[in-house]
């Protein structure tokens, strides 16, 4: 009798434990998860500076006409010392500068009987705004809108000379190696209009490999 009464009361207890379980069956846990925000990186303005460079170019003008069948085209490397400051928003990138090319490009003046004197296109200076796309903080292509001066001598005994000058367009790229340096390539094309001494409009075209440390 007495293991009945324990044997009802242990299954009593066991009913009493499972009857919350039987009434609302499992309850999983409620955990709140938050959604994940991804948020753009940040465009650094990198460009935003000021730089000093040089490069090395290569440049070539129209032959010269200079009658009685003598005619020159002054081209050849030079050399030149760049300067300038850029503003960067966003993607865009503005810039103001200047370049002074410190060698010439020259030419024999020549005839039917062969060289008779010398062209040169010299003392070439460019004072220039940019504008630019930035990929992102190490590459940048844009477009340059110049003003060039220089001077243009023909030397055969004595030398007469001109002022020239005129609009400069050209279009580069740009790459940072590193914080401080940076390398670029460019074409620029220059129109220094109708050259009294000549009687001629003259253009110069260049190709230009630079370097530039940036701060």
């Amino acid at each position: 009798m007495k293991m009945i009464r324990t044997t009802a009361l242990a299954t009593s207890l066991a009913m009493l434990a499972a009857a919350p379980a039987l009434a609302g069956g499992y309850v999983a846990p409620v955990v709140d998860v938050e959604p994940v925000v991804v948020t753009p990186a940040p465009i650094i303005a990198a460009w935003t500076g000021g730089y000093v460079g040089a490069n090395l170019n290569y440049g070539k003008t129209d032959t010269l006409d200079l009658g009685d069948g003598f005619s020159a085209r002054p081209d050849g490397a030079n050399g030149a010392l760049r300067a300038g400051y850029d503003w960067q928003r966003g993607n865009g990138v503005f810039g103001l500068g200047a370049e002074y090319n410190f060698t010439k490009y020259k030419d024999d003046i020549t005839g039917v009987d062969g060289p008779d004197g010398e062209a040169r296109l010299k003392d070439l200076g460019m004072v220039f705004a940019r504008a630019g796309y930035a990929f992102n903080d190490q590459t940048m292509a844009y477009g340059l809108l110049g003003y060039s001066h220089g001077k243009l001598e023909l030397a055969n005994g004595t030398t007469i000379s001109e002022t020239v000058k005129g609009p400069t367009l050209g279009i580069g790229a740009e790459h940072r190696f590193n914080e401080n340096w940076s390398g670029y390539a460019e074409y620029a094309h220059t129109r220094f209009g109708t050259v009294d001494i000549v009687d001629q409009k003259v253009k110069l075209d260049q190709v230009k490999l630079g370097v530039n440390f940036r701060f």
